[in-house]
C-alpha cells in the first residue's frame, strides 16, 4: 500500500496519533469523528480487545477534552455471531463516550445487515436517546427508514452509499440517480428532522444544504473524509459560519477502506 495514500485518508495506526490529529483539528475549530478501521487479528486483537480500546477511546478524548465522537462498526463488535452479545458490548462503549459528552455514530452496513441494525439501532435508542444511525441514500428504502427515525426524533448521519449490485437490498447504482435521492432525503431532513448530519463531498450537494440551512435553520452539521476535500470543509467552516465534523479512521489494516475512499 502507497505510504502517501496511508497518510492522506489514515490519522495514524494507533488511537493516540488519531487524538493528536483530532487536537490539532479541534483547534481550528473543527470538530473530529473517530472511527477504528477493522479489528486486527494478526496483531492479537478480539472482540474484547476491541471493546476495551473503544471505551480507553472515549477516556481517552474525554481527558483530552477532544470534541467530537465515535463512529461504531456492530460488525467490529460481533454483531454478525452475536447480536446481543455486540449490543452488550456497543452498550458499554456508548456508556463511556457518554460521561465525557461524546457522541456516538452507528455506521450502517451492506446488504442484508441493514435492516437487523436499524432494529439494533431502535433498541439501543430506549437507553441511549442522543445515539445516531448513518443511512444511505442509494438504496431503495432509504426515505422510509429516514421517515421512521425522524418520528422517533433520531439522530441521522446521511450518506449517499455503496452497495454490491445483486444484494439483498436494492438500490441505485447511477451517481446523477443518487444524488437525486440525497437532495430529496435532505429536503425531509430539514423539513422534518432535528438534529443530523450531511455527510457528503458533492458540492452541488453542499450548496443545496447550505442554502436549506439559510431558510430552515436546523441543528446540523457538515462531515467529510480525512484527506477529500479538506479545504471545502474550511470554508464552509471559516466562510459559511457552519459546523463541520472530519471522519478520522485510524488503525493498522487501511487497505480496504483506502481503496474505497480513494474511489470517492
Amino acid at each position: 500500500m502507497d505510504q502517501n495514500l496511508i497518510d492522506r485518508y489514515i490519522a495514524g495506526p494507533s488511537c493516540q496519533e488519531a487524538l493528536e490529529k483530532a487536537r490539532h483539528l479541534n483547534k481550528e475549530g473543527i470538530g473530529t469523528l473517530l472511527a477504528p478501521l477493522g479489528i486486527d487479528a494478526s496483531q492479537g486483537e478480539t472482540l474484547s480487545s476491541r471493546v476495551d480500546s473503544l471505551k480507553e477511546l472515549a477516556r481517552q478524548m474525554g481527558m483530552r477534552m477532544i470534541r467530537g465522537g465515535i463512529s461504531l462498526k456492530l460488525s467490529d463488535l460481533g454483531f454478525r455471531e452475536s447480536p446481543a452479545g455486540a449490543l452488550d458490548a456497543v452498550s458499554g462503549v456508548i456508556r463511556a463516550g457518554e460521561e465525557f459528552a461524546l457522541a456516538c455514530w452507528i455506521e450502517m452496513e451492506e446488504g442484508e445487515w441493514v435492516d437487523p441494525i436499524l432494529e439494533a439501532y431502535f433498541k439501543l435508542r430506549k437507553s441511549f436517546p442522543h445515539l445516531s444511525i448513518t443511512l444511505q441514500s442509494s438504496l431503495d428504502r432509504t426515505s422510509s427508514d429516514l421517515k421512521r427515525v425522524i418520528t422517533a426524533r433520531g439522530r441521522i448521519r446521511l450518506v449517499k452509499g455503496h452497495h454490491p449490485p445483486g444484494s439483498r437490498e436494492t438500490g441505485a447504482q447511477d451517481t446523477d440517480e443518487i444524488r437525486r435521492r440525497y437532495l430529496r432525503d435532505m429536503e425531509l431532513l430539514f423539513s422534518e428532522g432535528a438534529m443530523f448530519a450531511i455527510a457528503t463531498h458533492d458540492e452541488a450537494i453542499l450548496q443545496a444544504a447550505a442554502k436549506l440551512q439559510s431558510t430552515h435553520p436546523r441543528m446540523m452539521e457538515f462531515q467529510m473524509y480525512m484527506g477529500v476535500r479538506e479545504d471545502r470543509i474550511r470554508t464552509l467552516l471559516y466562510e459559511g459560519g457552519f459546523p463541520v465534523t472530519l471522519y478520522l479512521p485510524y488503525g493498522s489494516n487501511p487497505e480496504s477502506y483506502i481503496e474505497r475512499v480513494s474511489a470517492l
